[in-house]
């Protein structure tokens, strides 16, 4: 038998409303169930319900609202001879159910969490207990939401005892993402180092899947090998707070913020920008010594700035080693050429009370100096290498002019001490070296 096409339009059209129909009624039975779903929400949250009004509430519940059972026996009934399409309808009002119960609870949630107005985020050292953040609760500050997130400790550890849970003299914070940003920002008490001295990186976890990452520099990592660990914090997820250099001012202790310069031999390191170390972070180990050093700037300033000069030792010591020693050129065999060097240097840093600790010709050979116009020579000058001793007792390696002027006939004078060239050197003269160093030739 042959179906014209006004009957197969006829036949679709019919099981499209037979299956509307089925999803209409699937509809109507989600919404009796969503009256239940947020009685049972409102009784699990609100503590304030007692269970006599709970009893009371079941009791007067709609008689429109399901249990399993009773959903079960409504789908049973509205499609007897379909148990496949039974058990999808039931798994799709669980998960319906439990979407509403959790919106409904995230709605209780925010409703009861309106958080405790402060005039500003105490420090974990200067609060008592009571008067710290509670894990979960939120606080108002300057009418910005902040929750305190649970410290975490990954247990970490390592050769240098640098890794392991630190607290911290003042709360990290990590702003809303902006204004309008419903969700708070975020507090932190503490945070987990994790230290590998192979590589020098460092990690510091503020929960299991937020750190910072950060690195020991590359000039001050033989001073990492003895235990004095200055390490700087990159980029990364947690507190607001990248590029900070970090040091350890005792074992179990660290500087965060050590923010110092060196400005001179005589005075030594300084504070960067004039700061004062109440403004640096100070995380420990043991909370005790937090208050050893916090708020204490004498104490604090005189152990960063013991720390940074010997960081500067090993790093200049390092720079010592690595400079390579201009070779010897013959005229350093030519006598008067070397007297006229030797007696020259002695007097210029006798007047500046400094020493010519050695000293050694570099040039093979005379560089002619000319008139630029008529081409008659002026003079003639070579370079030697010195090693000059600064009054704290520190070495350089400059370079100096040894010259004769031109007497005419094609003869030139005796040859003289010229003055230190500073003009066009390039290194290693003006580097520190070491007062022993010496050329290899």
């Amino acid at each position: 038998m042959k179906l014209t096409i006004s009957k197969i339009i006829c036949l679709f059209f019919l099981g499209f409303l037979t299956q509307f129909s089925a999803h209409a009624q699937f509809g109507n039975m989600l919404k009796k169930a969503k009256k239940n779903i947020a009685k049972k929400a409102e009784n699990k949250i609100s503590a304030k319900n007692s269970t006599s009004d709970s009893n009371s509430q079941t009791n007067s519940e709609e008689k429109t609202s399901y249990t399993d059972e009773e959903f079960k026996q409504e789908l049973a009934k509205k499609y007897p001879n379909d148990k496949e399409k039974q058990e999808y309808y039931f798994k799709k009002y669980k998960e319906y159910q439990q979407k509403q119960t959790a919106e409904k609870e995230a709605l209780l949630a925010k409703e009861n969490s309106k958080g405790t107005v402060v005039s500003e985020i105490p420090s974990p050292v200067e609060s008592s207990e009571d008067d710290k953040f509670k894990d979960n609760q939120i606080y108002v500050l300057n009418r910005t939401k902040f929750k305190k997130i649970p410290a975490y400790d990954g247990g970490f550890s390592d050769k240098m005892k640098l890794s392991g849970y630190y607290h911290l003299s003042q709360y990290f914070v990590r702003n809303p993402a902006n204004h309008f940003d419903s969700d708070p920002g975020d507090i932190y008490e503490g945070f987990s180092l994790e230290y590998n001295p192979e590589s020098y990186e460092v990690n510091a976890y503020f929960s299991a899947d937020k750190k910072r990452y950060g690195v020991v520099p590359e000039q001050y990592r033989k001073s990492a090998n003895k235990g004095n660990i200055q390490f700087q914090f990159g980029m990364g997820d947690g507190p607001e707070w990248t590029n900070a250099n970090v040091l350890l001012l005792e074992p179990g202790v660290l500087l965060i913020g050590a923010e110092v310069y060196h400005k001179n031999d005589e005075e030594g390191h300084k504070w960067m920008n004039n700061a004062q170390p109440q403004q640096f972070v100070i995380a420990a180990k043991n909370p005790d010594l937090i208050k050893k050093y916090y708020k204490n700037p004498e104490v604090t300033s005189k152990a960063t700035f013991a720390k940074f000069d010997d960081l500067r030792k090993d790093w200049l010591g390092a720079k010592l080693n690595s400079v390579t020693m201009p070779v010897k050129g013959s005229f350093d065999k030519n006598s008067a050429i070397k007297t006229a060097a030797v007696s020259g240097l002695n007097t210029y840093y006798g007047k500046m009370n400094m020493k010519n600790l050695y000293q050694y010709m570099t040039s093979n050979k005379w560089s002619t100096v000319k008139h630029k116009v008529t081409g008659v020579p002026l003079y003639q000058w070579s370079v030697g290498a010195v090693i000059q001793e600064n009054k704290s007792g520190k070495c350089m390696l400059n370079q100096f002019i040894v010259r004769r002027d031109y007497t005419g006939g094609g003869n030139y004078g005796n040859p003289y001490f010229n003055g230190i060239n500073r003009g066009s050197i390039r290194a290693p003269y003006g580097d520190y070296v070491k007062c022993d160093a010496r050329p290899n030739n």
